[in-house]
């Protein structure tokens, strides 16, 4: 069993790379793919799948580029719905990864279709639980930034049974593996650690502690602030799909005609000269 973390420290996310006997789950890639292809050329594994645990609000994800050089299938929690194809996962669905084992737990509250991802050893004991924007070191996930119809006390009393029903009977010794880090907006009460446990989540995270659901509403929907005007705008694109990256690169390295060049000045285009200022001197 290999778990890799990889972690991009401006956006405080983390991806994660996990290898079996030769085959290999990635969840939640960012963008730019080439780290998660490299690793598995340099293990000679195969990228079986690619997981999500939701739609992302905080980057655009790198799953549908991913997805069209290995031929994985992009996996998703149930109600997801996408513009590309992808795979909505039943909870409790299992997806054998070498002599691992991926098990979905649907678990709301976050946005809708937000899930989490438990890794079984080979003995079918559960061994860490990757928890996307779900669970958090020391927070769980804000419920403002994909709501749709809901509002953020609706959503916020979705994650409390979430909580209850799908994180706390979970058994102390698992792994806590969560897409983000302080600093990200995702959140509001981040730890700096990466990674922990559920024990040290039960006795440390305010979000996990004996309340009710009018308590827990109200302690996570307190003191939010705005979020990020992209967010709403990485979300759509995350659902609705994308121009790969080598398109885009190809776009933007190919010369204009001077036709070209004045249609895009009429229509309001902004013109970024890249060339040194020496030149105009």
């Amino acid at each position: 069993m290999l778990i890799k973390q990889l972690y991009t420290g401006c956006l405080s996310e983390a991806a994660y790379y996990i290898e079996s006997d030769g085959e290999v789950a990635i969840i939640d890639p960012l963008r730019d793919i080439d780290d998660y292809i490299k690793l598995a050329k340099e293990n000679n594994a195969r990228i079986k799948y690619i997981f999500e645990t939701h739609f992302h609000a905080d980057f655009v994800s790198g799953h549908i580029d991913l997805s069209k050089q290995t031929g994985a299938p992009i996996i998703y929690g149930p109600n997801a719905k996408t513009n590309y194809e992808i795979y909505s996962s039943k909870d409790k669905e299992k997806f054998k990864l070498g002599k691992l084992t991926i098990e979905v737990i649907h678990t709301p509250g976050h946005t809708l279709e937000s899930s989490c991802y438990l890794l079984r050893d080979e003995n079918d004991k559960p061994h860490a639980i990757f928890t996307g924007d779900t669970l958090f070191v020391g927070d769980v996930g804000r419920p403002d930034l994909s709501s749709g119809n809901m509002s953020s006390a609706e959503l916020a009393g979705i994650m409390y049974d979430t909580i209850q029903n799908k994180i706390l009977p979970l058994a102390d010794d698992i792994l806590v593996y969560p897409a983000h880090g302080a600093g990200s907006s995702c959140g509001k009460n981040m730890g700096p650690e990466t990674f922990s446990t559920i024990g040290e989540q039960k006795k440390f995270n305010y979000a996990l502690q004996p309340q009710t659901k009018e308590e827990f509403v109200a302690a996570v929907t307190e003191g939010l602030g705005i979020a990020p005007k992209y967010f709403a705008i990485n979300a759509k694109i995350n659902m609705q799909g994308y121009e790969s990256l080598d398109t885009i690169k190809h776009k933007g390295l190919t010369p204009l005609s001077i036709a070209q060049f004045k249609k895009l000045q009429i229509s309001d285009a902004i013109v970024l000269d890249t060339r040194h200022a020496n030149i105009f001197t």
